[in-house]
């Protein structure tokens, strides 16, 4: 074998050994390493190497076996986005998302559920004061704290209602609920309870420091919704006369690129977005002495071959971005492009990691206002 080896795979010792054969019956020479003989069921993981002269081939063989062992899903439907959950607080980041999901769901033929998650103080923790006794009763104040969430929501809906009238959108329900729970924890179970199909959610909400560019509500949904969301920055606004319909997605070729993609693209599907699938790397002009480079060549070739089988009447790019500042190399492929949306996975190898705290995301999101879009990855 080519002393020049590559991992393709970190597996149990019998998946591993399942790998092994089925690559080595493709003509793939292969061998295991981490392998403990006495004890083969010992976590750790098997690693499966071949040559990287084969890589290509083996990687395509990967993507077969896990197919067929139900690792990852027959991607090649489209998943239409039919209901959207809008998280409210009355905030104008929050005004600007539910302005913003509802003419996504006039595009999308799609129906709107508005959440308003308001909080109420729990019995045993609440001290008894004057505004208690005034009230009469704990319980009394409870109702009433409800009651005024509700008549809140309640003119918020005849306000949108009588906005959509004079845009003249159609086609588009416009539901609400009323629910008592911390926002993050709301509007998650939320998302499961409806089906929702896309979270519209603001960059932040009610209250927060202008420094906060991502809520602290909105950060715990994005990286634990098992649904995708996509987050409003406050002076972004869905207008299509503007809009150069591209969309980038942002990958670190990982197997929940797929599951991704076929959301993704019933997204772009009612809109006629041209896709960017970018990845940003160092040393990939060349192969160098880095492996790496090289093996993101072939991945992005493989991407760019499932595109086009899967997808053939879609337009798409497929683009490697010589760069090791990961956010630098976004910023600087959004500026030139003028893209609508942005868009990647919650893997924990991802991207998503450099943004989701203040001081990294200003260096980026802040000054583009552009939507977020964010796939959940179960990896």
């Amino acid at each position: 074998m080519d002393p020049k080896l590559v991992t393709i795979a970190t597996e149990t010792y019998s998946r591993a050994e399942i790998l092994k054969t089925r690559l080595e019956s493709e003509g793939i020479e292969c061998i295991l390493t981490n392998v403990n003989l006495i004890h083969p069921g010992t976590p750790g993981g098997v690693k499966v190497k071949i040559s990287e002269k084969d890589l290509k081939q083996a990687l395509k063989a990967l993507r077969d076996f896990k197919l067929e062992t139900g690792e990852i899903a027959n991607e090649d439907e489209i998943v239409e986005i039919k209901r959207l959950l809008v998280p409210i607080d009355f905030s104008d980041y929050s005004r600007n998302a539910c302005r913003f999901a509802i003419r996504m769901a006039e595009k999308l033929r799609a129906g709107v559920e508005l959440l308003y998650a308001y909080y109420s103080p729990d019995v045993i923790t609440v001290p008894y004061d004057e505004s208690f006794a005034f009230d009469g009763s704990l319980t009394t104040h409870l109702e009433s704290i409800r009651e005024q969430a509700g008549m809140s929501l309640e003119k918020y809906v005849e306000e949108l209602k009588k906005d959509m009238e004079k845009q003249k959108i159609k086609g588009v329900t416009l539901d609400y609920t009323l629910i008592d729970g911390l926002v993050a924890d709301v509007i998650l179970k939320a998302g499961d309870i409806y089906q929702s199909d896309l979270i519209v959610i603001g960059m932040r909400g009610a209250g927060k420091r202008k420094p906060d560019f991502i809520g602290s509500s909105t950060r715990k949904v994005i990286e634990k919704a098992t649904i995708p969301v996509l987050a409003i920055p406050e002076n972004c606004s869905f207008d299509e006369k503007k809009w150069s319909n591209k969309i980038i997605y942002a990958t670190d070729f990982d197997e929940s690129d797929f599951t991704a993609i076929r959301k993704l693209m019933g997204l772009v599907s009612r809109f006629d977005m041209k896709v960017y699938c970018i990845h940003v790397g160092e040393k990939i002009e060349g192969y160098g002495e880095k492996i790496e480079g090289y093996w993101e060549k072939i991945k992005m070739e493989g991407l760019r071959e499932y595109f086009k089988s899967s997808y053939p009447g879609f337009r798409v790019e497929c683009i490697l971005l010589d760069n090791p500042d990961v956010m630098e190399g976004l910023d600087e492929f959004i500026r030139m492009t003028n893209v609508d949306i942005i868009s990647l996975t919650t893997h924990k190898r991802n991207i998503i990691t450099k943004w989701l705290y203040p001081s990294l995301a200003q260096k980026l999101f802040y000054h583009t206002n552009i939507p977020l879009l964010v796939f959940h990855s179960t990896n």
